[in-house]
Order: C-alpha cells, then sequence, then structure tokens
C-alpha cells in the first residue's frame, strides 16, 4: 500500500490535506506548506504534526452537569474539562460562544466558571485549539422561563 502524503503548515501543526498522489506535493509546497509521509490512520480531525512527526491530537472532555438552564440569569450549568492522556497542560483555553476562559487544571481535570444567561439562547461550549486539542462540543440551551 502507498503511503499517505501529508501536508501541514510548519508554523501550527495543522494537517492541511491527505492525498496518495506525489504531484500534489508540489502543489501544497508552492502554497508554503511542508508534506511528510504519514501512516493509513491519519485524518484532520484526529492528527497533527508535531516535531515533523504525525501525532494524535489530544483528547478533551467537556462533560456538562445538565445541558438546559433557565434563562434567568440565576440558574446555572457547570462543565468539566478533562484532557485526557500523559503529561495533561495546566490549563486549558476554553471558548464559550465567543468569549475564551482560561480553566485550570490539576492531573488534566477542571471546570469552567458557572454558565448562566439572562435570554434564552444555546451556548456552545469548546476548546480553542482545535489544531492541538481533539474535542467534541457540546451546547448549553438557555431556555425561558414560564411561570404557570
Amino acid at each position: 500500500m502507498q503511503p499517505k502524503m501529508i501536508a501541514y503548515d510548519p508554523l501550527t501543526g495543522e494537517i492541511r490535506g491527505i492525498c496518495l498522489a506525489p504531484p500534489q506535493v508540489m502543489a501544497w509546497q508552492a502554497q508554503g506548506l511542508n508534506a511528510i509521509d504519514g501512516p493509513d490512520e491519519t485524518n484532520l480531525d484526529t492528527h497533527r504534526v508535531a516535531e515533523g512527526q504525525v501525532v494524535a491530537k489530544t483528547v478533551v472532555e467537556l462533560t456538562p452537569d445538565k445541558s438546559e438552564i433557565i434563562a434567568d440569569g440565576v440558574d446555572q450549568a457547570v462543565v468539566a474539562v478533562t484532557v485526557l492522556g500523559q503529561d495533561p497542560p495546566a490549563s486549558l483555553e476554553i471558548m464559550v460562544g465567543n468569549q475564551s476562559e482560561t480553566v485550570a487544571l490539576a492531573g488534566g481535570a477542571g471546570a469552567l466558571s458557572p454558565v448562566s444567561a439572562l435570554t434564552p439562547c444555546t451556548l456552545q461550549v469548546a476548546v480553542a485549539d482545535s489544531i492541538t486539542y481533539r474535542c467534541d462540543p457540546v451546547n448549553i440551551v438557555a431556555v425561558e422561563d414560564v411561570q404557570l
């Protein structure tokens, strides 16, 4: 089986393309990308390049204590952050909507500040660095407080 050619940004390690055809490599290099051989399982969503080697992205899990809150500014959801694997960072930048928060981690675990809303909306919580980390975003839905 022919190895995959991997195109990546030499500054960030982000994988920008995967192919089996060597002529594509010249086009990538013309765009300022580096190209290396990579394993069959290489995927744009699950891998990156670090120090010239294809490596798996570090997996992060976001676990909310609840996915729906009342949009009253009082009701809150707390999202636990867990970085899997060896040598987790001391902190991780998390996006809540378009706002970022740096979450302190101890042994790869931490929690986002409580999330609340004054009006009905959906707040997406995600890892800011999708090049290094692989994480499924979670949504917190703030619903109108209907009094009967």
